[in-house]
């Protein structure tokens, strides 16, 4: 076998088996069964961090004021990657506190530390000694100190809700806390974005649904943790604070689950009913430049996090090859004619069984998708355009990634 074929088998192989244990997690999957086992959190902070979104934030703030509306157990917070007054004022007029962390960048995980770490120094400055602080210390700074300190005090749940993200009005009524979870992912429903119009922000909806609905039921079947989507997750507080700070690349969710996994940490799914609506972009271009930055993400966390899949692997083995399998599985619409180019090149090579069995997987694939795609074909070609468009795009991506320092 030539090096140039292993070098193409490697990802190949490891995308099969990730296609293997993505059936497997489908035919283990089960429906939620009533009503979910837990309690409802005693008292929410909902934060919704921003950066340079201004009147695109009007639609997430006001549906989650209706939510809160007659409420007093949801404290709500604009947290602002840099200046942006129109964003501020709109969030005041909603009724969320509003922090703004200068300078900003780079990333998300960079702004929510920075809010821990603000708010560890207020707390430091409020239970001081007098001797301690500095003599000219105002009574104005000092109020706005305890303002900050207790943003975090008496809380027993965080959820994290991104620019163009929206709740329904009954959110926090439907949302119970799965016992003995870490950490919980509610259920997406995608929307297209309000400036474009098409089908691929319905495709992209219908691949989330079905990670989550099938693959995540699936994962919840085997005892694994479910994944972290970045938008409509919550944490307990002392999670947040644990691994908020840890996160150091631009796949936060990804990163944040793999973390938590390696801890022995347990997070789950929401109930069913408990939907945070997602905004997805439409345009096949706009779709490639987000899905760039994903996919050079996913090598940049195998590369800076090799030691924590290592540790998963070390604690529970299936659990950690599936998660080691799915950085080289995903997406399909790139790594299918991978697997058809491997296993045709294989077969020609004189191993027909490996190429056989690679090249099936892929056409599994293909199959599984376009049963559950059907109705909005258009859509899933746009969907798997943007992902082949990423490909291009990825070089871009990653010199605007190394012109910005952590």
């Amino acid at each position: 076998m030539s090096i140039i074929l292993a070098f193409v088998l490697a990802p190949a192989i490891l995308a099969s088996i990730d296609s293997l244990v993505r059936a497997a997690l489908v035919l283990r999957s089960r429906p939620e069964n009533g009503r979910a086992r837990g309690e409802q959190p005693r008292h929410w902070l909902v934060i919704v961090p921003a950066r340079a979104e201004g009147t695109r934030l009007q639609t997430t703030m006001s549906s989650i004021a209706a939510a809160m509306r007659g409420r007093d157990d949801v404290t709500a917070l604009l947290l602002l990657d840099g200046e942006d007054d129109e964003a501020a004022a709109s969030a005041r007029e909603n009724g969320f506190a509003v922090r703004v962390k200068l300078p900003p960048g780079p990333t998300k995980a960079a702004a929510l530390a920075w809010l821990l770490s603000d708010v560890a120094t207020a707390a430091s400055a409020v239970t001081a000694p007098p001797m301690a602080a500095p003599a000219a210390r105002s009574a104005a700074a000092t109020a706005e100190g305890s303002g900050r300190h207790t943003l975090l005090e008496n809380v027993d749940a965080i959820l994290i809700i991104d620019a163009g993200s929206r709740v329904k009005p009954d959110f926090f009524e439907r949302f119970v806390w799965p016992e003995g979870a870490d950490a919980v992912q509610t259920h997406l429903s995608g929307v297209a974005d309000s400036h474009t119009h098409g089908n691929a922000a319905a495709a992209a909806s219908l691949s989330e649904r079905f990670a989550q609905s099938r693959e995540d039921r699936g994962r919840e079947a085997f005892g694994w943790n479910v994944r972290l989507r970045g938008t409509g997750t919550a944490f307990r507080p002392k999670t947040f604070a644990d691994v908020i700070p840890r996160l150091v690349t631009r796949i936060e969710d990804h990163e944040a689950s793999l973390l938590l996994t390696a801890e022995g940490a347990k997070i789950c799914l929401a109930p069913d009913d408990a939907i945070v609506f997602d905004e997805k972009p439409s345009s096949v271009d706009a779709a490639a430049s987000q899905r760039a930055r994903w996919l050079l993400g996913r090598y940049e966390l195998l590369l800076r996090r090799g030691g924590t899949f290592a540790s998963i692997m070390a604690k529970h083995p299936l659990e950690g090859a599936a998660l080691f399998a799915e950085i080289f599985g995903r997406p399909l619409s790139l790594t299918v004619p991978l697997r058809v180019l491997a296993g045709a090149w294989a077969i020609r090579e004189g191993h027909p069984i490996l190429g056989g069995a690679i090249a099936g997987s892929a056409a599994v694939d293909v199959l599984s998708y376009l049963v559950a795609a059907r109705g909005i074909p258009r859509g899933s070609a746009s969907f798997a355009a943007s992902w082949l468009l990423a490909v291009v795009y990825a070089p871009r991506a990653l010199t605007r990634w190394l012109r910005t320092d952590r």
